[in-house]
């Protein structure tokens, strides 16, 4: 790789690095927000009625028979898991020792589906177009702001996938299974016909 090549991936990791702690950053205050209030369980049932009138009338359906009637637990495990996945994604970006970074990659992964699943459950929940229409109002935004972390997010867990991918052990091919090319080479030749024009067995 040249120095071009390798200056501008460094750059786009860069980049991607504080985009995950910006989003780190957001679940974290979003979470302790939510238990330090203390409110939010309580008052899950009646702003997911309020908000939901806009939702698909399936997720709607969901909502009502599912969640609402359990939406203090809802409410509980959300703040929990807002503040782990913060946690995971401004931790990930710190050089930890190696024998607790190997694993490190997975974990935000994992943190990311989790992310994903939340934005996109309260995107849904607001009658999120996702981007896909114009906004209602002139002053609203074109695309707001569960959307957007649905979007980021998946570009994160690309990203991560990746490094879930560069952390695996590689597996040494034994040299009984292995084909070099000089192999292949006389393989071929041994195919070749000979001067009969009979080719060999």
């Amino acid at each position: 790789m040249d120095t071009r090549s390798y200056e501008r991936s460094s750059v786009a990791v860069v980049a991607l690095l504080l985009v995950q702690v910006c989003i780190g950053y957001e679940w974290l205050v979003s979470g302790l927000t939510k238990i330090v209030r203390g409110d939010f369980p309580a008052g899950l049932a009646v702003e997911l009625r309020d908000m939901s009138k806009p939702a698909p009338a399936w997720y709607r359906s969901f909502l009502d028979s599912s969640v609402i009637p359990h939406a203090v637990a809802f409410g509980c495990a959300i703040a929990v898991l807002e503040v782990a996945v913060g946690i995971v994604l401004l931790v990930a970006v710190l050089r930890l020792p190696a024998r607790v970074g190997r694993h490190l990659p997975t974990v935000t992964a994992g943190a990311l589906v989790v992310g994903i699943v939340l934005a996109l459950n309260f995107a849904l929940a607001a009658g999120s177009s996702f981007g896909l229409g114009l906004a209602q109002d002139s002053f609203d935004e074109g695309i707001d702001l569960d959307t957007m972390l649905v979007g980021l997010q998946l570009a994160l867990l690309v990203f991560a996938v990746a490094g879930v991918r560069r952390a695996r052990p590689q597996v040494p091919i034994s040299n009984s299974r292995s084909t070099s090319f000089s192999d292949i080479r006389s393989w071929d030749s041994s195919r070749q016909p000979t001067i009969n024009g009979v080719g060999k067995p």
